[in-house]
């Protein structure tokens, strides 16, 4: 699909109920994101509030990270929040020193296309997986006693779809059909045909692993809810190529960020992916003129006030455990009696027993389980940050081989079927 098929919007598919609560709150959450971005490119993690600590290191890479804790005005409220920012390297050319200079102009323009019209549509991946194709599929109920290697393939990395759209000269509200979900539009188009976009984005192998006795010892692993809804706009995408909008040393700088708007369907978990009060997420790739490419990414999120969020409304606590019980093999069929249960009252009333629980056993041991053994609530702060760190490390990793892969970003004729549609074999 070229570029100009998007000088229109795509006809719109009837939006339901659980489509208008999202795109009735579209407008607060990217008020929120970009509070907090204003925030980052005025203070970042160096104003007077802030406290930065280590986060990560990596070995024999040339990478930096840093989380932090700050607060800032959101809403005419003073917001707690968290984060981090990491940079790393990318890719560099492969050229003598002789052709270096065109080596990283050729490559400044690929890396163009590559971000700003295909990485989001590009951007999960999957280690190589047995093959199943003629193994027996047995019932659910039997599969935990099968030794078949089963048909699902664990992917990694980020897959996106887009929902919907507001078109930017009409105002007019839509949603994306299917045949063009995974097809994310050309950010460049994100201010002259769209207003915004909202997307989904699924994060692969996003779990919360405790391990008490050590990494050779046993664990405990928490699945973690990893679709979050995000809405983007041309406030977020980067596309310089001047000198004069680049920073010293620099021939390139394209990215894309966005703002977390919260899930209205409730869930168990009281914060992470969809349940943000106010976050932002900004990925940017830099061009250096020796052709060196690194990227930036920065997240900054509310500080959580709970981590499991027990629903207090009976109907909502049963459909929660059907879809425990059945494994989530209901979840398609409880989403929208969880988005009514979620109307009714006591439909937004939840507890979380970890916060308190974690205050009890410190107040207990006059803060020894916090001092000596990291049981507290900011590790538990830092411990989801740097799985957030590790998703987002993994997928720039991970989408290395893509990148490379393609000889010519910008020849649309030639690439690959999966790259265009975004759909993987």
């Amino acid at each position: 699909m070229s570029r100009e098929t998007w000088q229109a919007p795509p006809p719109s598919a009837p939006l339901g109920l659980e489509d208008r609560l999202i795109c009735e709150q579209v407008d607060t959450y990217l008020s929120r994101g970009l509070a907090l971005k204003r925030w980052w490119q005025r203070d970042g993690a160096a104003g007077p509030d802030s406290r930065r600590f280590e986060l990560a290191f990596t070995h024999n890479r040339p990478d930096v990270s840093f989380g932090f804790f700050s607060r800032t005005p959101v809403d005419g409220r003073t917001l707690p929040i968290l984060g981090n920012f990491q940079t790393q390297f990318y890719d560099q050319p492969k050229s003598p020193s002789a052709d270096r200079d065109a080596a990283a102009r050729f490559l400044n323009a690929e890396l163009r296309e590559f971000v700003l019209r295909y990485f989001l549509r590009v951007s999960d991946f999957a280690n190589p997986q047995p093959y199943t194709a003629d193994d027996p599929h047995p019932p659910f109920f039997l599969r935990p006693f099968s030794l078949c290697n089963g048909r699902e393939i664990p992917r990694q990395g980020f897959g996106f779809s887009q929902l919907y759209f507001k078109r930017a000269d009409t105002g007019e509200i839509g949603r994306f059909p299917a045949s063009m979900r995974r097809r994310i539009v050309d950010l460049r188009t994100l201010g002259p045909v769209f207003e915004w976009i909202v997307a989904r984005v699924q994060i692969f192998n996003f779990a919360f692993q405790a391990k008490p006795f050590g990494d050779s010892g046993p664990s405990m692993t928490l699945p973690l809810d990893e679709r979050s809804l995000l809405v983007l706009t041309s406030d977020f995408v980067s596309d310089e190529t001047t000198a004069a909008s680049l920073h010293a040393g620099e021939i390139g700088h394209y990215g894309f960020g966005y703002a977390f708007v919260k899930d209205p369907v409730p869930g168990l978990l009281a914060w992470g992916p969809g349940r943000f009060d106010a976050a932002f997420q900004t990925i940017d790739f830099r061009v250096l003129d020796d052709g060196r490419i690194r990227v930036d990414m920065v997240f900054t999120a509310n500080r959580p006030t709970g981590v499991l969020a027990i629903p207090a409304s009976p109907p909502l606590a049963a459909l929660e455990m059907a879809d425990i019980a059945s494994l989530g093999l209901l979840a398609p069929v409880t989403a929208p009696l969880r988005t009514l249960a979620g109307l009714l009252p006591l439909g937004q009333v939840a507890f979380d027993p970890v916060f308190p629980a974690l205050a009890l056993l410190n107040a207990a041991t006059a803060g020894y389980a916090a001092r000596e053994l990291c049981i507290s609530r900011e590790q538990v702060e830092k411990d989801l940050l740097l799985l957030h760190f590790e998703r987002h490390y993994a997928t720039l990793a991970g989408s290395l081989q893509t990148w490379r892969q393609i000889r010519d970003w910008r020849d649309e004729a030639s690439l690959p079927r999966w790259v265009v549609t975004g759909e993987a074999a």
